[in-house]
């Protein structure tokens, strides 16, 4: 009887051990399927991998279209490889721009939703053992868009992590990478990059006056308007004064580019970067954008010069223009230039 009882308390502290081990073993099958990753961050880049919380996208526009990259990619990230798949649910949050302008200065309007929009999923996925999500977050920016062609206006769109989905309990919204903050600049540029001459009826110049930043002796503005190539306006020697020159045409002109005879006193003098802005009151200006040329071509002269052309995309209406000379072919001293001729809008 007693073997009988000895053996039956055996059998049951067996079974107890048994079902202590199991439960054990119970146990920790579910800890392992309930994932819990520590310090793993998702956060937001753009397409290029900076991982700077903010990217500017430039357009250029001017009367007839808008150029520049369309089509804007926004990556999710993770801080490292991540054990489960994680949905991260990105969309544009124009509530935020506000917030951005008082931290940060600016006065930024927010970017209008007609103006763009998204054209594939807003969820994009980490999958498991990787670091940045499958795909990326495709904005296309629409134009024409009347609002985003306000000069000197610039937009802002935050894009933002709203959610986050996965079996892995761990994972974590970035506090200070969760937005990518979009900078949309818009700049105006009217000047064909060009340099071929416009060709047409040039504008008669009776009348006009010509006005110059400063002269070097012997050099005057008068000399732009002589109709001679062998007289130059030439401006000072200093390195640091401006160099502009204003056409007054005595009254609005339409206007579709200039013709530049250039300097042959000194062609390294010659200008290859000039700034173009229009008036029609001598106070208010729009710049018009910014020309790139070259110097004259080797053999060249003032009997046979190297026309230059600085065509407007759109005519101008203006009674003012004014050339702002930045970059000489080799000269850092002092600019100048023989003519200035208009070509007039057909």
């Amino acid at each position: 009887m007693k073997k009988t009882n000895l053996l039956k308390r055996i059998i049951s502290m067996g079974l107890c051990s048994f079902l202590a081990v199991s439960g054990l073993i119970i146990l920790y099958s579910c800890s392992k399927d309930e994932l819990y990753s520590k310090e793993l961050l998702v956060y937001l880049v753009d397409r290029g991998g900076s991982a700077t919380t903010t990217k500017t996208v430039s357009f250029v526009y001017n009367p007839l279209y808008i150029t520049g990259d369309s089509l804007i990619r926004i990556q999710a990230f993770a801080t490292r490889e991540v054990a489960a798949d994680i949905d991260i649910t990105i969309n544009p949050d124009i509530s935020l721009v506000s917030q951005y302008n008082v931290q940060n200065g600016t006065s930024y309007l927010a970017l209008p939703a007609s103006s763009y929009r998204i054209t594939n999923s807003s969820k994009q996925t980490i999958k498991a053992g990787s670091l940045q999500s499958v795909d990326s977050l495709k904005l296309q920016i629409l134009h024409p868009h009347s609002a985003l062609t306000m000069a000197g206006a610039n937009y802002l769109l935050p894009c933002t992590i709203e959610r986050i989905d996965s079996k892995d309990k761990g994972v974590r919204i970035s506090t200070t990478n969760c937005t990518l903050y979009l900078r949309f600049a818009y700049v105006f540029n009217n000047i064909d990059p060009s340099i071929v001459p416009a060709t047409g009826t040039s504008l008669s110049r009776t009348g006009w006056v010509a006005t110059v930043s400063n002269t070097t002796s012997g050099a005057p503005a008068t000399n732009l308007l002589d109709a001679s190539n062998s007289t130059v306006w030439r401006s000072s020697s200093s390195s640091s004064a401006a160099k502009w020159v204003i056409l007054n045409m005595g009254g609005v002109k339409s206007v579709k580019g200039f013709l530049l005879s250039p300097n042959y006193t000194s062609t390294s003098e010659n200008p290859i970067e000039i700034t173009v802005s229009t008036s029609l009151d001598n106070v208010n200006w729009l710049k018009q954008g910014v020309w790139t040329g070259t110097g004259p071509i080797t053999g060249s002269s003032a009997i046979s010069p190297d026309i230059k052309g600085i065509t407007f995309i759109s005519p101008v209406q203006a009674q003012y223009f004014q050339f702002t000379i930045t970059r000489m072919v080799s000269s850092t001293t002092r600019t100048g230039l023989a003519e200035i001729y208009a070509v007039a809008a057909q």
